[in-house]
């Protein structure tokens, strides 16, 4: 389990980083997730400094910061590192490499592979059950992607133009999820398709098609026009009878091996158009695409499993996201009204083949295979001053995320002829009224749950400033069964209708830890970094927005959790770590509690 080789001087940059980084979410979720939880994390020097290392210790006399300690009580192991500072709600900013100690022996620098193995290994003694040897090689593939994807730079600058900057801010989350243990793992993909299809390569791509006889065309819309039909203007020509679906091109190669689709090109029943057409640009998610001028995304089908998992469109969230439109069509105008801001950017219409064979199983793969979900682009969203970033681009993407919004906020301090720390703090009441007040009265006012993490939000700034707010993925929204029973979901399957409902409690943990714990703790914890008084107001704004939302937009429901936010209830986090050692389905991810700074932070805030 340990390493007193140094190979740093050896290896590559790109490489060190994306080690450097894997060790520090997997210490991100452990502490948060088992050892915090479970009285086995300690930081500052409460005991044991004369037992630290020589490195430790001259590290602590020149820089200051804290030591972060775990026992490991099922191996009798120690490990440690120092942090920045001690943080309530687990971002800590690490400083130095991971020491680790076993049972009489010395301490010993560890590497992040035997950090991983020792974690796992921890795990499964805990547990009575064997390491997960699935998660060991996810976290392997997380560094080789990692290792590739920071051997390109993001520059700190963002393109003038408005559409490339978005394409730039989807195409730049080089670090990933902060407490995810695998964040960059793409099983599936060779070197080659992650040179071809990774977005934080900056690639673009035509995409596949097949021609697709009509009959054979499963399809939906809410809108005049078929999907078929608004996909024509970017389709190469078919045959008579038949449509041009799109395929991703690595999915077109997978597709080309099942059996079923085997025989229909044999028969000429479908027919191989190969890769044309103008390119697309992969998203963050890498399965969907952006076209500039394209009035919609292109959400594709993906047999990969990135990060938790795998990205095909399964059959019933075709649709159920069709369903949530239904939904949300109606209460357009009201949200118009109360959130002028607020971009919903629908699904209205998906495609898929299916080729009713008898055998349902390998029909189902086919249908899923091939199943393509139309989004609304930002290009019809936003106003025209707007210039519309990925909330992940700045934000929980690690240092170049922090440089970026420090360049952002710099120049508006400039600008404005403020202080930076005004503006940090008026941007951030802004972005946490774009963002809470829909997020909050969907689900309070109408029993709807949407995920608001940093990578479903695109925030879109003027001269600087969040004026408006896309939200997107409606095939991962939920409903309340309460405000959403059977009956008024007569047009869907009972497969999609138990996929949508989420009962209160775990729709609210879903909201709650995406609004707090996955967005407004990193935005937080990078805004606020080193200043703690700086740290106190923003989280003093958080409270000041509850506040407010309850008293123009509240009712019943709402005053119940916010008051508890109020009082200091823990935020949900959710179990990530855990959730990929078990296996587990992400409707059946557990959470567990971080703690609730907006309690913490006394008065009012002087920025009112």
């Amino acid at each position: 389990m340990q390493s007193n080789v140094n190979t740093a001087e050896r290896i590559n940059p790109a490489e060190l980083a994306a080690q450097r980084r894997c060790q520090e979410t997997l210490l991100n979720c452990y502490c948060r997730e088992i050892a915090g939880p479970g009285g086995q994390l300690r930081i500052g020097p409460p005991f044991g400094q004369n037992d630290w290392p020589a490195a430790i210790r001259m590290m602590l006399q020149r820089d200051h910061g804290q030591v972060l300690q775990v026992q490991l009580p099922h191996t009798h192991d120690r490990l440690l590192t120092v942090v920045e500072s001690a943080s309530v709600t687990g971002n800590y900013r690490y400083s130095s490499p991971v020491y680790h100690k076993a049972e009489n022996k010395p301490w010993a620098l560890l590497d992040w592979e035997a950090l991983a193995a020792l974690l796992l290994r921890e795990m499964a003694l805990q547990h009575e059950v064997t390491p997960n040897v699935e998660l060991m090689e996810q976290i392997r593939n997380s560094v080789e992607v990692g290792t590739e994807v920071l051997g390109l730079p993001v520059p700190d600058t963002l393109p003038a133009d408005p559409l490339e900057a978005y394409i730039d801010s989807e195409q730049s989350l080089t670090f990933g999820h902060p407490f995810h243990p695998a964040p960059k793992s793409r099983q599936g993909f060779s070197d080659d398709d992650l040179k071809r299809y990774s977005p934080e390569l900056r690639t673009r791509f035509p995409l596949a098609w097949f021609a697709v006889r009509h009959e054979d065309v499963a399809q939906q819309s809410l809108l005049e026009a078929s999907c078929d039909q608004l996909i024509a203007p970017n389709a190469p020509p078919a045959p008579d009878g038949c449509v041009a679906i799109p395929v991703h091109p690595w999915q077109a190669g997978f597709l080309r091996q099942h059996p079923l689709v085997r025989q229909a090109l044999a028969s000429g029943r479908l027919q191989d158009l190969g890769t044309q057409g103008g390119d697309f640009y992969p998203t963050s998610s890498i399965r969907t695409l952006y076209q500039p001028g394209n009035p919609y995304f292109y959400k594709l089908s993906l047999n990969i499993r990135i990060t938790n998992c795998v990205r095909k469109n399964a059959w019933y969230e075709l649709e159920s996201a069709m369903q949530v439109n239904r939904v949300l069509r109606p209460l357009q105008p009201e949200l118009a009204r109360l959130f002028p801001g607020l971009q919903l950017m629908e699904e209205p219409a998906f495609l898929s083949v299916d080729l009713k064979d008898p055998d349902v199983g390998q029909n189902r793969q086919v249908i899923e295979g091939f199943g393509l979900i139309l989004r609304q682009s930002v290009d019809v969203l936003r106003t025209p001053d707007s210039v519309p970033l990925l909330a992940g681009s700045l934000f929980g993407n690690h240092y170049y995320g922090e440089a970026r919004t420090q360049k952002l906020l710099t120049d508006l301090a400039t600008r404005e002829g403020s202080r930076i720390e005004a503006i940090t703090e008026h941007w951030f009441s802004a972005y946490v009224e774009q963002l809470i007040y829909p997020v909050f009265y969907l689900f309070f006012a109408h029993g709807v749950v949407f995920e608001p993490h940093l990578q479903n939000v695109v925030l879109g700034l003027e001269k600087g400033w969040p004026k408006q707010l896309f939200l997107r993925d409606f095939e991962g929204v939920k409903l309340t069964p309460s405000r959403h029973p059977a009956e008024t979901m007569p047009d869907i399957s009972e497969r999609a209708r138990a996929s949508l409902w989420y009962e209160e409690e775990l729709g609210w943990n879903r909201i709650a830890y995406c609004v707090f714990v996955n967005n407004l703790c990193e935005v937080v914890a990078q805004l606020g970094a080193a200043q703690p008084e700086l740290t106190t107001r923003l989280w003093s704004i958080v409270r000041h927005h509850l506040h407010y939302y309850q008293a123009h937009y509240g009712n019943a429901a709402s005053s119940q959790r916010i008051n508890a936010l109020l009082a200091g209830a823990p935020f949900p986090a959710k179990t990530n770590f855990s959730n990929r050692f078990f296996q587990r389905a992400d409707r059946a991810s557990t959470y567990v509690p971080v703690t609730n700074p907006i309690a913490l932070v006394g008065g009012e805030a002087t920025w009112l």
